[in-house]
């Protein structure tokens, strides 16, 4: 069966995964970030979370509020409790020294996988994806992981006003 739903994915699909891998994998080392990129991948994941939500339900209310609140929820806990104190803001070079992790390539895929376990459950008619329960719940799993990045770049914002 694996095989099967492997077969039937579209090429586009896997080079999106080698994408998001190669950006995951970037999070691991540590680097300097200029400004404009280091905010790019959040507002990039932030995106391809709210389009897994449109993708799947449209922008009904119940799917997008579901979304938004999990977001705002996982960013405000996010930037109040889990800040990377070794996360610097260069002011004269206008960069961030940005400690590597693995989280970030955790949540980048689990966003690609939820998407992608989704479109296969749609693909087999799977009627558990059109109650409201899994709606929600999707829905709100996007806005959690999203709200990873969102919370990372309120940080990042953060210290650069603290200069």
């Amino acid at each position: 069966m694996i095989g099967q739903i492997l077969s039937r994915t579209p090429t586009w699909v896997f080079a999106l995964f080698a994408g998001l891998l190669a950006f995951g994998l970037m999070q691991a080392r540590t680097r300097n970030v200029r400004r404009v990129p280091a905010l790019a991948l959040p507002a990039g994941m932030i995106a391809l979370s709210l389009a897994g939500v449109q993708s799947s339900f449209g922008f009904a209310p119940l799917p997008v509020a579901a979304w938004a609140a999990a977001l705002a929820v996982a960013a405000l806990v996010g930037y109040a409790r889990f800040r990377d104190e070794r996360v610097r803001y260069d002011a004269h070079a206008k960069t961030y020294f940005v400690p590597g992790s693995w989280v970030p390539l955790a949540v980048i895929m689990a966003i690609f996988f939820a998407k992608y376990v989704y479109a296969v459950m749609n693909a087999m008619h799977a009627a558990v994806i059109s109650t409201t329960l899994f709606v929600v719940g999707l829905s709100a799993v996007y806005g959690v992981l999203s709200g990873y990045f969102a919370a990372r770049a309120l940080n990042l914002i953060r210290l650069t006003r603290q200069v």
